[in-house]
């Protein structure tokens, strides 16, 4: 059996909640009262409250008194800390989407360590429904496939950036991407992106289509960069088969492909691949 280490920041486990006076939607887990220890601050971010909690991070609204606006703090939960390669991954997190500077990822403002020396980095604080929300919101199937195929284009067009640039994300489905205010399409959550085209694999130095890879991250030049054969990293419902046998040898950008076939699927037909219209799964790997 494979080891399953999946562990999504925005997982099935998690309950989404709707700020009505602020127009938000978070990510709250059952256990969000039981906040770590903190003293208050990320470096010059003032925290104010906790607003999502996963399987690697704790992410906090917090104040940039010197800007004077809100912003969004990820700090990596204790526990985690002392894990194999999670340091690194929760680093590399923030530097994936930091040079994927598109407006479709989430602007990355800044990264450092806070007083209890726990890595944070500070991001946009996104406003706005997620696409999973906008599916239970619906009245009916037809009468949203236009607007909804309009998101789903510029899914599309985010995805294929990152594409361009090496990165496949390996955790794309309608809770990971929102939409905001003004109809602006953000994919969230690149906990689990990989680089597909790491400058260590030299038989490898352009990708198929002839474009050199150009992102580097804490991780490109370590020798356990590579996730471990056998592990599982994703949604179940919106995996490609070969990424939930744990197959990572075979894991491109294909399985991103997969997922958007899942999106779009869920999109058309109101439920996704592997799921029954009454709301049941079915395992198919």
């Amino acid at each position: 059996m494979p080891d399953n280490d999946y562990n999504p920041e925005d997982g099935d486990d998690l309950e989404l909640a709707w700020d009505a006076g602020l127009g938000e939607v978070f990510a709250t887990s059952e256990d969000a009262d039981q906040a770590e220890e903190t003293n208050g601050w990320c470096g010059r971010f003032r925290l104010v409250e906790e607003i999502a909690r996963g399987g690697m991070g704790i992410v906090y609204r917090a104040r940039d008194d010197r800007l004077e606006r809100d912003v969004a703090i990820k700090v990596i939960r204790r526990d985690r800390i002392d894990e194999n390669n999670c340091m690194s991954r929760f680093l590399e997190e923030a530097q994936i989407a930091g040079q994927l500077q598109h407006p479709g990822v989430v602007p990355i403002y800044e990264t450092g360590l806070d007083d209890l020396d726990r890595p944070f980095f500070c991001m946009k604080l996104v406003k706005g429904e997620t696409l999973s929300s906008l599916f239970k919101a619906r009245p009916d199937i037809e009468g949203s496939l236009g607007h909804l195929i309009n998101l789903f284009g510029s899914i599309c067009q985010t995805v294929s950036f990152a594409h361009a640039r090496g990165v496949i994300h390996r955790d794309l489905k309608p809770s990971n991407v929102m939409i905001g205010s003004f109809g602006e399409v953000q994919v969230l959550d690149w906990g689990f992106a990989k680089l597909i085209d790491a400058p260590r694999k030299p038989k490898r130095k352009t990708d198929r289509a002839g474009r050199k890879q150009s992102l580097k991250t804490i991780r490109s030049s370590q020798a356990s960069s590579e996730s471990v054969s056998g592990s599982i990293l994703g949604t179940p419902g919106y995996m490609a088969p070969e990424q939930a046998r744990g197959e990572i040898d075979l894991i491109d950008e294909r399985c991103d492909v997969f997922a958007l076939g899942a999106i779009l699927c869920e999109i058309l037909t109101g439920h996704a691949p592997h799921e029954k219209a009454n709301g049941s799964t079915t395992a198919a790997v």
